[in-house]
């Protein structure tokens, strides 16, 4: 349980703002000044992390701290140390101890020490964000004892460059901002119906044609009609040096980057790209203009799961991640049932139906990242016809397929829409933007809880995190997507990283509110807080 040495513990960390809420903290009288003197002292791999408070610290301040290689604290100094003794706090766990003689962060690994700089860092005067010298301000922080460690070790957002493409600079903007909140998971949702957005070197019309539509829809695909298009082509995507970029961009910040790759569904710019994919491959399609779920579904061909597997081939080598998703949701079979190969395919498999039809298919993009040292996570649609071996399941249509997967020894990510779809309006439709449609109000978001009551111990151990979702049929730029994610992505930061049992929405409003003007300063384009309900 966090703590406080005097006084009321919601009372001290809402003067402090900080978000995620630390596991525990003890605070102290007086404060610890940088000044252009103060050391950084470091050695070893932690080097590299004192460069990055270095760097990270040094625009606003307007010098840079001098560095010395060196393993002891001492007094004046800012020090990271490498713990490898402290294992209870886990690969991600820090303790910060700030006292009016100097700071020492200490972790078991890299990434401890990089969060703990996080923490550090929201610790100072919120003009610390600024990206040029701030002038008349004393650079103090609050002597405080932090012990510091996530709750669950997935801590995800997802954004979806396939529906509006997002620029190689706004992505490596928005994890800055995840990295400050101690989120370790990108989800980057890369090929849909409406664009395919990553260079795939062997199949170039997967960019020269599928990266671009005609139009696209203006208003609410279900509520605005007839239906209207802004007639202007829409498109883009990142380059295989683009991708290295932005996959080195947030491993430097500990966020793993989780590339997703649609199928067997979701696949109509890669089938306008190469029609032979498709069940009607004499049939000429164009990359899709309009939102929701389409007929066009990947063909189930031993060429078809051929060129599939060529792309995650260069997809793996890009992205070092564990996990590399397949979508598998929304796979309408229509086309299936209606195709004389596809029901011979089926006959010649042995299987019952077009259900078991996507198992297998997901089954051999399971066996073949499974070869590659890789894990296939997928949509809970994957459930349907019999689990692959070793995937994982992210749960978005409620908890349901989450708890299934668990019970059969499966690992899960929690996405439902009840509570991560942060493409849902959060307030009156009339008040906001144009969004899907939906209503995720931030106290929803913070009374999450990822852990269902119906799991065991055993099986609760499957239950990797959570991730909240930036679905972007209704976010056309970088200053949406912020509105939309925050401060909703404050509130899942704290349910994936902070104890369940110290979670309190009234301090955490007290917080947030503190926390917002670190925002404001980042120039982050966060929705307004509502008044306060209770």
């Amino acid at each position: 349980m966090p703590y406080s040495t005097s006084g009321n513990r919601e009372e001290h960390t809402a003067n402090l703002g900080l978000i995620p809420q630390p596991v525990e903290m003890r605070t102290a009288p007086g404060v610890f000044t940088i000044t252009p003197q103060t050391p950084l002292v470091a050695t070893g791999e932690a080097l590299a992390e004192a460069r990055m408070a270095q760097d990270t610290l040094a625009p606003a301040m307007g010098f840079r701290l001098p560095l010395i290689e060196g393993d002891g604290p001492r007094n004046g100094a800012i020090v990271w140390l490498l713990d490898e003794t402290l294992t209870e706090l886990g690969d991600e766990g820090y303790r910060l101890d700030v006292t009016t003689e100097g700071v020492v962060i200490r972790a078991p690994k890299r990434a401890g020490l990089f969060f703990g700089l996080q923490t550090m860092r929201q610790l100072l005067p919120p003009a610390i964000f600024r990206q040029a010298r701030v002038e008349g301000i004393e650079w103090t922080l609050p002597c405080v004892s932090i012990t510091d460690y996530p709750r669950f070790q997935w801590r995800g957002l997802m954004v979806d460059p396939a529906r509006h493409f997002i620029p190689k600079s706004a992505l490596l903007r928005f994890i800055d901002v995840m990295a400050l909140h101690k989120f370790n998971t990108l989800q980057l949702h890369l090929t849909d119906d409406q664009g395919w957005r990553i260079e795939i070197r062997k199949y170039p019309k997967l960019t020269e044609i599928g990266a671009w539509r005609d139009e696209t829809l203006i208003g609410n695909l279900l509520h605005d009609t007839p239906h209207k298009f802004d007639g202007r082509p829409h498109g883009g995507y990142y380059t295989q040096d683009d991708i290295r970029e932005i996959v080195r961009y947030a491993a430097d910040r500990h966020v793993t980057v989780v590339p997703e790759i649609e199928m067997p569904g979701h696949a109509r710019a890669a089938i306008a790209s190469y029609p032979e994919l498709g069940c009607n491959p004499d049939q000429r399609l164009s990359v899709r203009t309009i939102w929701g779920v389409c007929q066009d579904i990947f063909n189930p061909s031993d060429e078809t799961i051929a060129f599939l597997q060529d792309v995650l081939v260069e997809v793996m080598e890009l992205f070092p991640s564990t996990f590399i998703h397949i979508g598998g949701d929304e796979a309408v079979k229509d086309q299936w049932k209606a195709s004389e190969s596809v029901q011979a395919r089926i006959r010649e498999l042995g299987l019952e139906d077009e259900e078991e039809l996507q198992s297998w298919f997901i089954r051999q993009m399971d066996d073949f990242l499974t070869r590659h040292g890789r894990r296939l996570i997928g949509w809970d649609e994957i459930l349907q016809g019999g689990l692959a071996p070793g995937a994982t399941v992210m749960s978005w249509r409620g908890m349901d397929g989450g708890i299934a997967a668990a019970r059969k020894g499966h690992d899960v990510v929690m996405a439902p829409t009840s509570h991560t779809y942060f493409d849902y309006y959060q307030g009156p439709p009339e008040d906001e933007p144009l969004a899907w449609g939906g209503l995720l109000p931030l106290e929803t978001v913070y009374d999450f809880e990822p852990i269902p009551e119906e799991l065991d111990k055993e099986q609760s151990r499957h239950i990797l995190g959570a991730q909240g979702q930036l679905w972007g049929e209704y976010i056309p730029d970088e200053r949406q997507l912020e509105y939309m994610a925050y401060p909703r992505a404050c509130a899942l930061a704290e349910v994936v990283w902070s104890p369940k049992e110290g979670r309190d929405y009234d301090g955490f409003r007290q917080r947030l509110e503190r926390h917002l003007e670190r925002l404001k300063v980042l120039d982050v384009n966060y929705r307004p807080l509502d008044p306060a309900s209770r």
